[in-house]
């Protein structure tokens, strides 16, 4: 018999200042950081979705060159080293041993992440990666999330930036199509073109806007025609 697995992630809930996002094609559009530095922006719908499992052995294995790579190591991580080689400041995200026992143990073909979507743009000079996945437990419900990541020293690692910590709420809670259509203007559908129009300034995406239209779906009251509209219903 099978135990059941359990895996909590956390997703830290911060806020962050103002900055823009001006959108060019269907592919790419830029990104115009508050202190006015421009610089690309890609949005990419995994069709069909990415299953990634736990199938790296050990840490000799692990590359990390795209985000995608990075997503499959921290799955697999079994040990502590291997969660700091694959975390920013890995050192401070300590686990527990059961943790990697049941890392270890658990049937890779039913416990995986299933990718939906990625936003990749530079911050600074940094390249920048935010992933919506689920992950899909054993036993269990799927879980919604979204990873931030960036390239430093050469690999892709996870990571907790404080200025992306609500847009990574937003990429995960948002329906695919919905977040294309508002990075990208590349709908026509009347409600996609709606939202579009509330969080822009001349044609420029101001996340500031979209953060303040995500949290008017909850407060003062609860506005379920946009929630039912825009948020994936999957996800928490």
């Amino acid at each position: 018999m099978i135990n059941r697995k359990y895996y909590i992630i956390f997703i830290p809930l911060i806020f962050f200042g103002t900055f823009f996002l001006k959108a060019q094609n269907k592919e790419q559009s830029n990104l115009i950081l508050g202190y006015a530095e421009v610089q690309e922006l890609s949005f990419h719908i995994y069709e069909p979705r990415l299953k990634v499992k736990a199938t790296i052995s050990n840490l000799n294995e692990v590359k990390n060159k795209y985000p995608e790579q990075l997503m499959q190591s921290i799955l697999s991580a079994s040990n502590q080293k291997w969660v700091n080689y694959n975390t920013l400041n890995g050192e401070k995200d300590k686990q527990e041993q059961s943790h990697f026992d049941r890392i270890k143990s658990m049937d890779k073909n039913k416990n995986y992440f299933e990718l939906h979507h990625k936003l990749t743009f530079n911050l600074g000079d940094i390249p920048t990666s935010i992933i919506k996945f689920f992950f899909y437990q054993e036993n269990e419900e799927p879980l919604s999330a979204s990873y931030v990541m960036q390239k430093v020293e050469g690999r892709w690692q996870r990571t907790s930036h404080v200025s992306l910590s609500t847009l990574s709420i937003i990429v995960m809670r948002m329906k695919s199509e919905i977040l294309e259509g508002i990075i990208l203007g590349s709908s026509d559908d009347p409600n996609i073109v709606s939202i579009r129009d509330r969080v822009t300034i001349n044609e420029s995406l101001d996340l500031k806007k979209l953060e303040q239209e995500f949290v008017s779906w909850y407060d003062p009251v609860i506005d379920q025609k946009k929630i039912n509209l825009y948020k994936d219903p999957m996800t928490w």
